[in-house]
This record gives structure tokens, C-alpha cells and sequence, in this order.
């Protein structure tokens, strides 16, 4: 099992779905114009969806909350400084966004706070969360 599938699934209260296909996967990486980290596509193709503890990582679904696609493309409005970006969370307190970079860094934006840099991989910032 991956790093970033073990974190998930050993993470409190964790949820999850049944994952997506390659397919699924390459059609939203060019809705949003960017290539998945290798551990967030992991995700994707083995969980597709999920959540824990409170957190709600965005996928591949039908709500457009937590659709990966949908989110990002909202964020970006906002945020246009992450154009090669997606979204990974809305933590949905003061407007925090945690986005993912292609080569795995995660970066965490909020109304008013500058950029910044949090974590190498999805794995270290779900680890950081448990």
C-alpha cells in the first residue's frame, strides 16, 4: 500500500470512496490544465474521494464541492497566482485553501495572508492533520 494511502485510511474517522479511472483521471487533469502529483493521482485511482476528522479532500465526484475540477477553477478566480495548481482542501475557515503543485508541494492560501509553502507531499500534510 502507498504512503499516502496508508496515512488516509489510518487517519481518524476516516472515509472513503472506491476510486477512479485513468480515464476519469487524465480527463480532469485537462479540465484544470495541470499533470497530479503522483501521490494525489495515487489517491484519485485508488480512493477517489475522501474525508476524516473533519477534513474533506477534494476528487473526482459529482458534488461540485468537492470536486477537484470545480473547485480549482473557482479558486483560481480568486486566486490566479495558483494557475498551475488544484485544490486539495477548502478547510472552510477563514477562507483557507491548501493546493497541491504538479511536483508535490502544498501550498496554503487565505484572503489577505501571503502564500505560503506547508509541506512537500499530500502524504506529510495529511500525516501533519493525524
Amino acid at each position: 500500500m502507498s504512503d499516502i494511502i496508508e496515512a488516509l485510511k489510518n487517519a481518524p474517522d476516516y472515509i472513503g470512496g472506491t476510486g477512479r479511472t485513468e480515464d476519469e483521471i487524465r480527463n480532469a487533469e485537462e479540465l484544470i490544465g495541470v499533470e497530479f502529483a503522483s501521490d494525489y493521482r495515487c489517491y484519485l485511482k485508488e480512493i477517489g474521494l475522501a474525508c476524516f476528522d473533519g477534513h474533506e479532500l477534494t476528487g473526482i465526484c459529482k458534488s461540485t464541492r468537492l470536486n477537484v475540477v470545480d473547485v480549482t477553477i473557482a479558486q483560481r478566480e480568486l486566486y490566479p497566482e495558483a494557475c498551475s495548481w488544484y485544490v486539495i482542501e477548502e478547510t472552510n475557515i477563514d477562507g483557507i485553501v491548501i493546493w497541491q503543485a504538479p511536483a508535490g508541494d502544498i501550498y496554503e492560501t487565505a484572503p489577505g495572508i501571503k502564500t505560503r509553502k506547508g509541506f512537500d507531499s499530500l502524504t506529510e500534510y495529511i500525516e501533519d492533520l493525524c
